[in-house]
Formats: C-alpha cells, structure tokens, sequence
C-alpha cells in the first residue's frame, strides 16, 4: 500500500492515473491518495489559460462547474471573453473553455465564472461592423468590412457577383457562408490630361496639342461591370476624338474655330464616357503647339498682315485729314473776313506765349518816336 500527499494550486488542476488510466479528478488544495498495488500517478494541468485541451477521457472526470464544451457549427463563431474582455475567436469545432476562475461576491449568490462564451451566427453576408476589440481577434477568412468616406461608395460582391452598392459610411459583411468582397468608388470630380498628342492637319502641318478633361463617376454599377480600365477607355476617346477633329480642318480652320473644335470633341467624348459609367464635366483644348518653323513662319504671316493693317488705317486718316483741310480752305476762300479772323486768332495765339516783348531801336530812332507821339 502507497500513501500520497497532493497539494494543487488554485491555478491548477489535476487528474489521477492508476496504472496509466484516469480515475479521479482533483481541484486546489491538499489531497492524500491511497492505492495498494498499484502505480499512481498525478498529471497537473494550467488553468491560466481560458482554453483547454484534454482527452475525452479526462474530459469525463471534469465537472461542468469548472469547464464548458462548446460545439460550434459550419455557421456558427463564438467570442471568448475574460473578465469582460474579449480574447480569442472561436471558429468551427469542439471548444474547451475553463470556468474555475470567479468574479469575487459580498453576499451569499454564486460568484459567476470570469470567461463567458457569446455564439455568433454568420450564416448571412451583411451584418453590423464589429467592435474594434473584437474585429482584432476575426480572421480575414471569416469576415471583411470596409469604409466609404463622404464622396464615395461601397460595392459589395458576393460571390463574384455584383450584389449592390452601399453608400457612404461603415459596411461589413460575413465571409464564412459566402465569398464576399468589398470595393471602394470615388465619385468625386477628376482630372485626366491628355499631352503631347502629335496629329496632321488637312493641309499636312503636323501640330501637338495638349487636351484636358474634368469627369465624375455616375454609375458605380456600370463603370465596375462594364471596362476594367475606365481611365483608360476615356483616355483613348479623347486621343481618338482629337485625331478625328484635327484632320478634318486646315490648321487656319482650326486655329480659328477652336472652341467649335472643343464643343465637338466634348459631344464625342461624352458619349463614349457614358458608356463606361463616366459623366464629361468639361472638355477643352489647353494647347495647340506648332513647330519651331511652322511657328516662324505663321509669326511673319501675322506681322505682314498687321503691318498692312496698319498701312490701310493710316492712308484712311490721311486721307480723310487732307478732305478735311480741303473743305476749310473753300469755306475760308467764299468767306475773307473768316480769314480775317482766323489771323486774329493766330494772333491771339502767339500773344498768349509771349512773356517779354524786346525793342530794338537804331539810331536816331527815338526823336522819331517822340515826334509820332506828339
């Protein structure tokens, strides 16, 4: 006969083998264990840790005050929490949880364990965004969320099937059921440029122009459905368009229409945009650029005409100076006394800007005007 003393703590519990098989299950403190003949060992095992993993036949020995079995479902999660607190996510199986460790009571009602077990039914694809505490311990294979700022949607596929698009806010969604994926849309205003483009003018001049477009998404569903690219796809119609318009018209067709132009290629492009979900805010021509000799030559074009320009307003004013001098001299030859007063104003005119008036006198002057005085 062999005597034993066990002491086990309160973190701790422990299972008695007698001839390697488990008989008796033993919580803290002091135990004393008699067997005769027999081999008589004591396992310990932690309860520190809310999960367990014992053997079906030492899960046999364990009372259910102290450990909880949670079998959980194809759709079924389950939360651990320890003293309020969220720790682990359960997925799918056998769980093992201990419930040994008590919430400390004043009066007489059973203390309630500190580790509690919530299921979660993820059996459906939408469901309400999670805490951020508990979001932490969910696998990306169980569940997906995603925000969609002011501006923007959400589109929620499921299954590679587009479901429907979520406006702006927080959206989550179940993936344990479903394949379900989550993708953000802007729908705010964009720019896209278009520079560069060398094209042919209906005369061969070969010019670069620069073009640049402001656009929105409109339909969310048809732009994700539709084009992988849509950036691409209106990119193209602009290079297309403009290539279109240019070669149509003279480079003086063009330089003297070129708002024509851009209404044009705005009606052109918008459609095509439309097409792929995109709505044309605006469309213009920034830049029509010309080679350095095009340029030269169109520059000594432009003077030359200017210059005669210029030529023709100033033979235009005088000759309408000289009609007019002719028309004041025949007035002034049927008239003499305006002549006459015309002198008296040249007169006037002429005292007005004299300041001193110098005499000069030679000799034998001044008796001669003292006589005329008198």
């Amino acid at each position: 006969m062999s005597i034993m003393r066990v002491d086990i703590g309160k973190n701790e519990r422990a299972f008695v083998l007698v001839d390697e098989q488990p008989e008796r299950y033993l919580g803290p403190g002091r135990h004393w264990l008699v067997h005769p003949f027999k081999k008589v060992r004591v396992e310990r095992v932690s309860t520190e840790q809310p999960l367990a993993q014992l053997d079906p036949a030492y899960l046999a020995l364990v009372p259910s005050a102290d450990l909880q079995v949670v079998e959980l479902g194809a759709d079924e999660r389950a939360i651990l929490f320890h003293k309020g607190r969220p720790v682990r996510w359960l997925g799918r199986g056998l769980h093992q949880v201990w419930t040994v460790e008590r919430l400390p009571t004043r009066d007489l009602t059973p203390a309630a364990p500190t580790v509690r077990v919530e299921r979660v039914d993820v059996s459906g694809v939408a469901t309400e965004p999670l805490r951020d505490e508990v979001r932490a311990l969910v696998p990306a294979s169980d569940y997906v969320e995603t925000t969609a700022a002011e501006g923007s949607v959400a589109l929620r596929y499921v299954d590679g099937v587009l479901d429907t698009v979520l406006p702006p806010g927080r959206h989550a969604a179940w993936t344990v059921a479903r394949k379900v994926q989550l993708a953000l849309i802007d729908l705010r205003e964009r720019l896209l440029h278009v520079t560069g483009q060398e094209v042919m003018t209906k005369d061969r001049v070969t010019l670069r122009l620069n073009l640049s477009a402001a656009f929105s998404v409109a339909d969310p569903r048809r732009l994700a459905v539709v084009s992988r690219a849509p950036d691409d796809v209106l990119y193209l119609a602009m290079q297309l368009a403009a290539r279109e318009a240019v070669s149509e018209r003279t480079l003086d067709e063009l330089l003297a229409s070129r708002e024509a132009v851009a209404e044009s290629l705005f009606t052109q492009v918008k459609d095509r945009a439309s097409a792929v979900g995109l709505e044309l805010l605006r469309f213009g021509i920034k830049d029509i650029v010309l080679p350095g000799e095009m340029k030269e030559l169109l520059n000594r074009v432009i003077q030359a005409q200017k210059e005669a320009e210029a030529n023709v307003i100033l033979r235009r004013e005088e000759t309408a100076a000289t009609r007019s001098m002719a028309q004041t001299a025949k007035v002034l030859a049927e008239n003499p006394l305006l002549v006459r007063l015309k002198e008296l104003e040249a007169y006037k005119d002429l005292a007005s800007k004299v300041g001193q008036v110098h005499l000069v006198l030679g000799e034998g002057a001044v008796p001669t005007l003292q006589l005329k005085s008198h």
